[in-house]
């Protein structure tokens, strides 16, 4: 088993104050669960074992020079504690990025922009969406930081996951499939989350 000296994965949903407490309600039931689906998803995959928090982070949007932003999260992450690895939840997608996804990764510290369907849902139509359009990605910037932390050239952790997620998305692999019991299913089953599949990366 992998071991790291301060094991833990903080994943953080970022709202509006005057939306967390509706979205707390309509959302957060599946962020916790998905937390412990990437504890029990990275152990396997990577065979690292983290701690696993989950939080919802109000926020009040500020003006021009204090705005939403990586900027602003890279700054609570460092007030927070920079030995953990913090995964932020986004209402927006980040200016810019080197990565694929609507999304952001460095050295202890990811963003993903969290989607959210613009038509009402059912709670069992919003966990597919989230599983759809959310979860994929959030697993593509975990694998960067997993394979980062087991010491892996940029090549590999930068590079090949990349070129994996292409492969994904242009369905020449397909993606993962797991039920709400974390066990694997497939595309046609019910599921509840969707991930990369980080075996496939040859290094």
């Amino acid at each position: 088993m992998w071991t790291l000296q301060n094991p833990t994965l903080f994943f953080i949903y970022v709202a509006k104050s005057e939306d967390w407490i509706r979205l707390q309600n309509e959302d957060w039931y599946y962020v916790s669960l998905m937390s412990r689906f990437f504890h029990n998803w990275i152990k396997r995959s990577f065979d690292i074992s983290l701690k696993i928090k989950a939080d919802i982070l109000p926020v009040i949007p500020g003006r021009l020079f204090d705005r939403m932003s990586i900027s602003y999260l890279s700054r609570d992450h460092s007030e927070r504690d920079k030995t953990t690895y913090h995964f932020y939840l986004t209402y927006f997608k980040p200016f810019w990025t080197d990565c694929r996804t609507e999304g952001y990764s460095s050295e202890n510290f990811g963003i993903a922009y969290w989607e959210r369907s613009k038509d009402p849902q059912t709670d069992l139509d919003r966990m597919k969406f989230y599983a759809d359009k959310n979860c994929a990605k959030i697993s593509h910037i975990l694998t960067h930081e997993m394979l980062r932390m087991k010491g892996e050239k940029r090549k590999v952790y930068f590079d090949m996951v990349h070129e994996l997620w292409d492969k994904h998305v242009y369905e020449t692999i397909p993606y993962q499939y797991f039920n709400n019991k974390f066990e694997r299913v497939s595309k046609n089953e019910s599921y509840s989350f969707v991930t990369i599949d980080p075996k496939r990366i040859n290094n």
